[in-house]
């Protein structure tokens, strides 16, 4: 039993000097295979040079034994006796070399004899005289053995992938998991390196399904449970049944640039319902018709073009769905009476649109949205009331509360963010409210941290007129950005306008840009118009990646839209996240 213990004991430790052995092998084979490569270069080197020299040398005996058959004197018959050296590849004199070559090649001198005649000739070393054989043999000496490293490198890992298929199988899921991370922050949406949400829409659809379901099944509970399973990653999804068929769906928090394809989902989970309960259903027999709006529009509105969407869809043979967006341009205006009667009540809240920095992702500045509470709509956004008509009286109590807004949040507010408020046109002619602005920006010293928006339109058709405002933002030292800039004609003006500090593109030259080469060329003059001036240009209602990335490309400094962020409430929020 002892004998086989020892046997044992001793089978393993020889096993185990083995295998570190190998191990250790194995980790010095690199080093140890091109010691060797080196080794057999040198070799193949002595022993070519030893193989080329003694052909040098009986090339030498050869001539000499020429010469003393022609019977030549070296004295008498110098300058044949020179020709038939030099043809031999021979010297009778040592040549001084090349001032670059003469520490590394020196002249060989060698004494050749033939019976009674002896000649001493030079030559050069045998690796200069032959050097294309020595280039030769080396690239195949090396070729050889990087190919033979590299079979040898694949043969070792399919030997480990045939081995250790379940390792090689978690490292390959893992690699793939990692590029697939890698290319999603790559080709990823701005707005995901910002920290912000995309722009959202909500949709609300009319579906009509010629299907016979069963008495027996509660319709209402069967496309809710539907509703809820397709779309469960939406905060808000309601299910209305008209009748047996026609329903109504609404679902809250749509990305943009998906509505379609939710469009196209609810499509195909209705097929399958009613597929399920009726077999000979077709999708043709599936009609949807959408309407997407932002919040605050027109129910009856929303309704009015989701049933005309409905009807398209119905009168198509091949397209069964059909999407008609809601634009505020087709929405209902809040009258200004009414409005006004809101802001004194104070029932108006101030939002914040941050623009970023597209080269750094930082906030350059926030520019102030008002959104006035209406009974029946909600929030409304300044597009839907702004353009009604208004008295200077108005303006003035709008711009009034505003500012005083304002003033009273970078007040409280710490952060060097700046915040541009875009004032009603006709606060930029009014001269009572710019003596109660100045007095205000003397008295807090906020001027810093304020810009004032105005229109491209305005400021250049208006500009005596805007001279009083423009004079008292100077002296405060605020600043203005020119708004709406459709194109390059009349940057340069501005050259005496130091209190201009930026340019905003008009939201009609950035809508679609990719697509559209005249707002490229638009947008490319305006910008090499604004380096001369040393002014930045900013893009705004930025909507799609595709348009942010042509933007970036033409050179505009900063962005703002539904693209990177919604209107926040808080200011706060902006600058902390």
């Amino acid at each position: 039993m002892q004998i086989l213990n020892n046997t044992l004991v001793n089978n393993l430790t020889s096993e185990y000097a083995m295998q570190q052995s190998k191990l250790w092998f194995l980790k010095q084979f690199k080093g140890i295979y091109f010691t060797f490569i080196a080794c057999v270069l040198l070799s193949f080197n002595f022993l070519l040079n030893d193989a080329l020299h003694q052909k040098i040398h009986a090339s030498g005996q050869q001539l000499v034994k020429q010469v003393h058959e022609l019977n030549l004197a070296p004295l008498i018959n110098n300058e044949v006796l020179l020709a038939l050296a030099k043809s031999e590849g021979f010297m009778l004199e040592a040549q001084p070399s090349s001032s670059h070559f003469m520490h590394l090649v020196s002249v060989e001198r060698e004494v050749f004899s033939y019976k009674t005649l002896s000649l001493s000739l030079y030559h050069y070393p045998a690796w200069v005289m032959q050097s294309y054989l020595f280039l030769l043999l080396n690239l195949i000496i090396i070729g050889t053995a990087g190919w033979s490293f590299r079979w040898w490198s694949l043969l070792k890992i399919s030997r480990e992938t045939i081995n250790t298929p379940t390792v090689s199988t978690k490292k390959a899921k893992q690699k793939q998991q990692k590029t697939m991370f890698i290319k999603q922050v790559k080709n990823c949406e701005l707005s995901s390196l910002y920290g912000v949400n995309p722009a959202t829409h909500h949709l609300f659809l009319l579906v009509s399904c010629s299907c016979n379901f069963d008495q027996n099944i509660d319709i209402q509970a069967s496309f809710n449970v539907l509703v809820a399973k397709t779309f469960s990653e939406l905060r808000g999804r309601s299910v209305n049944v008209v009748d047996s068929n026609y329903l109504a769906i609404t679902l809250r928090g749509v990305p943009v640039t998906e509505l379609d394809c939710y469009v196209a989902r609810l499509h195909k989970c209705v097929f399958v319902l009613c597929q399920n309960n009726q077999k000979g259903i077709t999708r043709k027999n599936i009609k949807i018709g959408a309407c997407d709006y932002k919040l605050g529009a027109d129910e009856i509105m929303v309704n009015q073009f989701a049933r005309s969407a409905l009807t398209l869809s119905q009168s198509s043979l091949l397209q069964h769905c059909h999407r008609l967006p809601l634009h505020h341009s087709q929405e209902r205006a809040l009258s200004s009476e009414q409005v006004i009667e809101n802001i004194e009540k104070n029932k108006f809240i101030l939002f914040f649109q941050p623009l970023f920095e597209l080269s750094s992702g930082d906030i350059l500045q926030h520019e102030v949205l008002i959104r006035v509470r209406h009974s029946k709509h909600g929030l409304l956004a300044a597009r839907y009331f702004i353009n009604q008509i208004y008295s200077d009286q108005d303006t003035l109590i709008l711009d009034k509360a505003v500012i005083n807004k304002v003033k009273r949040l970078i007040q409280s507010e710490s952060s060097a963010l700046t915040v541009s408020v875009n004032l009603h046109p006709n606060s930029w002619f009014n001269d009572e409210f710019w003596h109660w602005l100045s007095g205000q920006l003397t008295q807090l010293k906020f001027n810093a941290k304020l810009q004032f928006e105005i229109r491209e339109e305005d400021f250049f058709t208006q500009r005596k007129k805007i001279t009083n405002a423009l004079n008292i933002i100077k002296k405060n030292r605020s600043q203005v950005i020119i708004d709406n800039v459709q194109n390059s004609e009349k940057i340069t003006a501005l050259i005496n306008h130091n209190e201009v500090c930026a340019l905003k593109l008009s939201y009609e030259l950035v809508r679609l840009v990719h697509e559209k080469n005249h707002n490229q060329i638009q947008i490319k003059k305006i910008v090499e118009a604004a380096k001369l001036l040393n002014l930045p240009v900013y893009a705004v209602g930025v909507e799609t990646q595709k348009e942010l990335f042509m933007l970036e490309k033409l050179g505009i400094v900063g962005a703002q839209g539904f693209y990177f962020s919604e209107p926040l409430q808080e200011f706060t929020k902006t600058v902390f996240h």
